[in-house]
C-alpha cells in the first residue's frame, strides 16, 4: 500500500494547491449558479431553472427564496451544495486524516447519508414533520463528506503523472 507521500503531495505542493483550488472554484461556480436565478432576467433564469431541474425537483414550497424568487434547487440541494463547497474550502486544512477518509470513504459516505434518509422517511410516514431547516442540514451533511472526496479527486487530478501516454498520442521521448 502507498503512503500518503508517494500517492498524493502533501498541501505545502503547488499541484495540491492548483487541485484544492480547482474544487474550490468549481464548488463556488455551482452555488453560484444555484442562488443566480433572483438575480438574472427571464430567460436566464429559465435557462438556470431548466439546468437543475434534471437533478432538482425544485418545488417552490420546497425551495429556499430570495427577493421572492426560489433559488435553482430545493432547501436539501441546497445545502448539499453549500456543503460541498465548504468541504472543499475545508479539505486542505482536513489533509491530515487524508488516508482515514480515504480507507473509510464508502462508510463515511454511507453514513452521511443516513440523517438525509432519516429526516425524509420519517417525514413519509409521518413520524416527523421536516422543515426546511432539516432539509438544509441533513443535506449539508451529506455535502461536507461527499465535498472531501470531491477534493480529494480534484487533487489527484492534478498531481497525477500519467504512466502510459494515450492511444493515438504520441509521447515526448517519440517526438
Amino acid at each position: 500500500m502507498k503512503d500518503r507521500q508517494t500517492s498524493m503531495p502533501g498541501p505545502h505542493t503547488p499541484r495540491f494547491v492548483h487541485g484544492w483550488l480547482l474544487a474550490v472554484g468549481l464548488m463556488a461556480f455551482v452555488l453560484v449558479l444555484v442562488v443566480l436565478p433572483p438575480f438574472v432576467g427571464t430567460t436566464a433564469r429559465a435557462a438556470l431553472m431548466g439546468g437543475f431541474s434534471m437533478v432538482c425537483h425544485q418545488l417552490p414550497e420546497r425551495s429556499p427564496h430570495l427577493l421572492e424568487v426560489s433559488l435553482a434547487v430545493c432547501h436539501r440541494c441546497f445545502g448539499i451544495y453549500a456543503g460541498l463547497l465548504l468541504a472543499a474550502l475545508a479539505f486542505i486544512a482536513l489533509w491530515r486524516w487524508e488516508p482515514i477518509l480515504n480507507r473509510h470513504a464508502k462508510l463515511l459516505l454511507g453514513l452521511s447519508l443516513v440523517p438525509l434518509a432519516v429526516d425524509w422517511g420519517f417525514h413519509v410516514l409521518g413520524w416527523w414533520i421536516n422543515t426546511p431547516w432539516s432539509r438544509v442540514v441533513t443535506g449539508g451533511i451529506f455535502g461536507l463528506v461527499a465535498g472531501c472526496y470531491v477534493a480529494r479527486a480534484m487533487v489527484q487530478l492534478t498531481t497525477s503523472k500519467p504512466t502510459a501516454p494515450l492511444p493515438g498520442v504520441a509521447s515526448e521521448s517519440s517526438a
